[in-house]
């Protein structure tokens, strides 16, 4: 399967243009974890979000299966850089080639935006279900990355289909979460990186400013929550909480002591939670 199409990017040997950004930064946070919401907030700059989101996807699946060139991949990544300049990059898929990022971009600042594994995957699963309807086969494929081979598109359609599949697909969401959050944080170049919790970005935007070197006031607060969900099915209630509890502890407990101490199933469960 071609999943580079080459028409959308300017040719490796292209004489690249003048650069015309404010800076270079990139969002590396997974998907529902604020990345629209990251770049309302630098609207006022050359941001955008899930920009080029099909081919990116595409090229990640195939470095991952091992059937791409990491040479042809890294030079996707410069292309698809070069080609908007944006000063900001919140795409959700860059999470999987921080690496390639941070060695390939000296220059360039990562903002990575956490969010906590049970808010996190609850509306992860709200959106796939809710949205798998509109989805491509390429999509649908996509998000088996995160839940496993049960998941398919249409699987809201059928409540006994979906009741059966989502203890397997909550256990392979949450170790999703934890090995993808690991990679982003075992690559982050300390001196280049910042790490904001999605709870925590509305207030957070002088440090941001200020990490990439622009004024406060030229960020926009009200673009800090966007992208709420449509539509809850609030499914992680449905899984037996001991059992929850049990599969949060052995994929993700040390990082959710690390950085969200106060989160416990107990607690997400009694409480209202953000979409």
């Amino acid at each position: 399967m071609n999943t580079l199409p080459r028409v959308l990017l300017p040719p490796e040997s292209m004489k690249p243009r003048p650069e015309h950004r404010r800076f270079r930064a990139f969002n590396v946070g997974l998907a529902k974890t604020g990345t629209r919401s990251v770049a309302g907030m630098f609207a006022a700059y050359r941001a955008l979000h899930e920009f080029l989101f099909s081919e990116t996807a595409r090229a990640v699946m195939e470095r991952e299966r091992g059937t791409g060139d990491e040479a042809r991949f890294r030079a996707f990544v410069r292309r698809r850089d070069q080609l908007a300049q944006l000063d900001m990059d919140s795409t959700s898929c860059t999470c999987y080639f921080v690496d390639v990022i941070a060695q390939e971009f000296p220059d360039a600042k990562l903002l990575f935006v956490v969010r906590d594994c049970l808010s996190w995957l609850d509306s992860l699963l709200n959106m796939v279900l809710f949205a798998g309807p509109m989805m491509g086969p390429w999509m649908e494929g996509y998000f088996r990355r995160f839940l496993g081979p049960g998941y398919h598109r249409n699987l809201a359609r059928d409540e006994g289909e979906l009741l059966a599949a989502l203890p397997d697909m909550v256990e392979r969401g949450l170790e999703h979460w934890s090995a993808t959050n690991r990679f982003v944080l075992q690559h982050l170049p300390g001196d280049r990186s910042l790490i904001v919790r999605t709870r925590d970005l509305s207030r957070s935007l002088p440090a941001v400013a200020g990490f990439v070197g622009v004024p406060p006031e030229t960020l926009l607060p009200d673009m800090s929550h966007l992208n709420g969900a449509r539509y809850r099915y609030d499914l992680l209630r449905r899984i037996e909480p001991a059992l929850l509890a049990q599969w949060v502890e052995c994929h993700c407990g040390d990082l959710m002591r690390d950085l969200f101490s106060g989160v416990t199933v107990s607690r997400f469960l009694a409480e209202s939670h953000s979409p």
